[in-house]
């Protein structure tokens, strides 16, 4: 069964030298049986050694051209004795690689622990962990008071497809409330006499609508409230977490130090927009 040794590297016919150990050094990182340990990546290594061997040899090099290789392999078959010395050189390239990344990674760690970043971080995760828990309280835990409220409108929202209900408060404070369609099945709008709202108590969020139809208590969602959304905030807020139980001078915790604490900060100021308008 014929082979092309060229694209056993991922390469085209007329690539250069360089072009070949490059893939060839890229190919041995993935395959190499101490990073990949399955049986397919073991036959692979094999594959792209020999290819690597045969491509090198300046005997075979001097006919140009996308040879392909019989079942033989008399001419591209390495030796035990070659193939393990490339296995080791790929296990110390590895090694190598990853010695380095460490030595970066501790670098960056302990930059970050001697600038403001030290204080400033942590402040953050605290902060998010912090507001995650009382919007826990106040949407889950806490239990909500009751307001009698007075409808003044309503209409189709066809820009959020809910049903508009404008309300005003025992203070004179108007605010709307949002129906699905779903629960507009449920109620009919002009056999209501009362309107109970149920507000949280920490945010003063309107929450739900307790309505008693036919001599039953229905229960409605407000779908202008911002707990429609709560357990993505719930999880973006907890994802400090992440930098918090990492700590120390890898990877996970150095891109999540910057890239969390900043989703985090973004995540509380919309949130904070949002519960105030």
């Amino acid at each position: 069964m014929a082979k092309n040794h060229y694209k056993t590297l991922g390469l085209t016919s007329n690539a250069s030298k360089s072009q070949i150990k490059r893939a060839y050094r890229k190919l041995a990182m993935k395959y190499h049986p101490d990073k990949n340990d399955t049986p397919q990546a073991q036959i692979i290594f094999i594959e792209i050694n020999e290819a690597y061997s045969y491509l090198t040899d300046e005997n075979n090099q001097q006919v140009k051209k996308p040879v392909v290789k019989n079942s033989s392999r008399k001419n591209s078959k390495i030796s035990q004795e070659e193939l393990n010395k490339r296995m080791e050189w790929a296990r110390r390239y590895v090694e190598h690689k990853k010695i380095k990344e460490e030595k970066i990674n501790e670098i960056t760690y302990y930059k970050i622990q001697k600038s403001s970043l030290r204080w400033i971080i942590p402040t953050i995760n605290s902060l998010s962990i912090v507001f995650a828990f009382l919007i826990l309280l106040d949407f889950k835990i806490l239990p909500t008071s009751s307001l009698n409220v007075g409808l003044i409108t309503y209409y189709v929202d066809m820009d959020s497809k809910k049903l508009a209900l404008k309300f005003v408060d025992d203070d004179n404070d108007k605010f709307q409330f949002g129906v699905s369609l779903e629960d507009i099945k449920k109620i009919n709008i002009a056999s209501i006499k009362k309107y109970t709202c149920q507000k949280s108590m920490l945010f003063r969020q309107k929450t739900q609508m307790l309505l008693n139809i036919d001599n039953k208590d229905v229960v409605i969602f407000n779908h202008y409230c911002v707990y429609k959304i709560f357990y993505f905030y719930f999880i973006l807020l907890l994802l400090p977490l992440i930098t918090i139980f990492s700590k120390g001078p890898n990877t996970v915790h150095i891109l999540s130090s910057y890239v969390i604490s900043t989703v985090s900060v973004i995540g509380m100021v919309f949130l904070i927009l949002t519960l105030i308008i």
